[in-house]
């Protein structure tokens, strides 16, 4: 599992291209990203071990939370592209 080193900017539309396996951490209550093709898993990581609860498509919506220690991560299942929206 490798964990993007820059995610998204906020002030930018830069589109972000993630690769099978690939994570973002969503740990910014400030920041949101659409899924603009693709899709990605939304799980909680504890201990190493992935709890995924859901999944979110191209044109879908994802939000971060405030916690930093929430383990609230992306992860991609195919290849995707994340768009941050400011």
């Amino acid at each position: 599992m490798s964990t993007l080193s820059a995610p998204p900017q906020q002030t930018t539309q830069t589109a972000c291209h993630i690769q099978p396996d690939e994570v973002l951490e969503l740990n910014d209550p400030d920041q949101a990203w659409q899924i603009r093709s693709g899709t990605v898993a939304l799980c909680r990581v504890v201990d190493g071990i992935r709890h995924c609860f859901f999944t979110a498509h191209e044109g879908e919506v994802i939000f971060g939370v405030g916690a930093q220690e929430s383990g609230l991560v992306a992860i991609a299942i195919e290849p995707a592209v994340i768009t941050a929206i400011p």
